[in-house]
């Protein structure tokens, strides 16, 4: 049994549907899972409470009316989860997670890209790419509606699947190491429509499985 960490908070999304979803899945594969909208939590990952760190957030500068948001991930938590990561820690960055990279230049290097824009919700096929590896390996090609994600990514990722965009392949999915440890980032992800489907419960089970492997 490994101990994950759900991180969770921002905007434009329905954050405890997604814990509500996914975190049965995760412990029904055998792992304890708890949940926190507290952003602090990542500066004491160092005491050894859990083995995997999963951030489902979006933490923009604004909220969905246009207002200012005070949640922010900065280097300040970004730093201390980069130590952690290095040291060993798997660090699982979900759907908007990259958007945090907007924040903290530290963060964006640990997931390993960021967020730059989507099209209106739609329905693609997201295909894996190069080696089998244990994230895509149940995915063989799957169509699903969701945000189209367009990233910018680090040089180091590995891309294990990608959709097409205009004529372009954009990553779904791409993990990188990080010293000692690993970091994976799934982009697909938006909704009930998409964390429901078995292909992507795998995805998300194969990531877990890689990452604390």
């Amino acid at each position: 049994m490994k101990r994950i960490l759900i991180v969770l908070g921002g905007t434009w999304h329905d954050f405890d549907g997604f814990a509500r979803i996914i975190g049965p899945v995760l412990r029904k594969a055998g792992h304890s899972v708890e949940t926190t909208y507290f952003l602090d939590t990542l500066k004491t990952l160092d005491q050894g409470q859990y083995d995997l760190a999963l951030l489902y957030t979006c933490l923009t500068a604004q909220r969905e009316d246009g207002s200012p948001t005070t949640i922010q991930l900065t280097d300040e938590h970004a730093l201390p989860l980069a130590k952690w990561v290095s040291a060993g820690g798997g660090l699982l960055a979900v759907h908007a997670a990259t958007v945090s990279g907007q924040s903290s230049p530290v963060l964006r290097r640990l997931v390993g890209g960021a967020f730059i824009t989507h099209p209106p919700a739609c329905r693609f096929t997201v295909n894996p790419v190069g080696h089998e590896h244990p994230i895509t390996r149940a995915a063989k090609g799957f169509e699903v509606e969701d945000e189209l994600y367009i990233e910018e990514c680090e040089p180091d990722v590995v891309v294990h699947a990608v959709a097409m965009h205009e004529g372009v392949a954009r990553p779904q999915v791409w993990t990188r190491t990080e010293g000692s440890g690993k970091v994976a980032h799934v982009a697909l992800g938006h909704d009930e429509k998409v964390w429901s489907l078995t292909v992507y419960q795998q995805l998300l089970l194969g990531a877990v499985e890689w990452l604390i492997r």
